[in-house]
């Protein structure tokens, strides 16, 4: 029988489980694709290599480096986690009557609404704002790189996993957690879409673009498969070195990728 190691994936252990856990609000939108239980997501294993590359041309990523520079910047929170940043920050250290006399203060009215939108997400997820947007994708674009052969086991594991202690980091319980990814989802549908922000802020008020969050909540509720609703939100984790293999990548002068 071969040893375990940290990097080792055995579905029995809670730990594992949360690993695929974490990606559970993302595939909620793909459930005719991909699967909960899947390490590398995909139910049809058929045309992988086809699948990889339409899925890195939508991220802007083709090289195992470039793929690696996403998931890590999606770790960190830099790619929309960090958006208004600072303002939640801001509304924390205010009262609800004092950042309601701050948006009574502002003239615009795109700026009024979105002022309301982050006191709305604040008042559910707290100062980590929109950060599970990042992570929650961060994972699944881990697990994608998996299945394309773009992310080794170990690399695999120590992700995962780091994005798992983040996450309790940030967040309270499942909830917030998946709270957070859905305000951060419809507030990147909201700078993404091609008409005014004047005629979507009403959107953005009320139940959000595309699948609402009424819709989102209910999906989650409803899928028997959903993993999230079993597992204890404080699982202990394990400590996990950094690969070698993720080190190097990284720190690869500009310009040396490897394919």
């Amino acid at each position: 029988m071969k040893a375990q190691t940290p990097y080792t994936f055995d579905f029995s252990l809670p730990h594992c489980q949360w690993w695929l856990a974490i990606t559970a609000p993302q595939i909620s939108y793909n459930r005719g694709e991909y699967d909960y239980d899947l390490p590398s997501l995909k139910r049809d294993a058929e045309d992988l290599e086809a699948w990889g590359k339409s899925f890195a041309d939508s991220w802007g990523i083709e090289t195992r480096r470039e793929w690696h520079q996403m998931i890590h910047r999606l770790a960190m929170g830099e790619v929309h986690g960090d958006v208004w940043e600072g303002e939640f920050g801001r509304r924390a250290c205010m009262s609800a009557n004092e950042w309601q006399q701050r948006i009574d203060s502002v003239q615009n009215e795109v700026a009024k609404a979105e002022m309301q939108y982050l006191d709305a997400a604040y008042r559910h997820v707290g100062i980590a704002g929109f950060k599970a947007w990042d992570f929650c994708r961060g994972s699944f674009l881990t697990r994608a790189g998996f299945s394309a052969g773009k992310v080794t086991q170990e690399e695999f594991a120590f992700l995962l996993n780091y994005f798992c202690l983040q996450i309790q980091k940030h967040f309270s319980s499942w909830e917030q957690y998946s709270q957070s990814f859905i305000f951060g989802r419809n507030y990147w549908e909201y700078i993404n879409d091609q008409d005014e922000d004047i005629d979507n802020v009403k959107y953005l008020l009320n139940n959000g673009f595309y699948i609402g969050f009424s819709n989102f909540f209910q999906s989650l509720e409803q899928d028997k498969d959903c993993p999230i609703p079993a597992l204890e939100w404080n699982t202990t984790l394990p400590v996990i070195p950094q690969p070698e293999s993720l080190r190097a990548l990284l720190s690869e002068e500009e310009g040396e990728t490897q394919s």
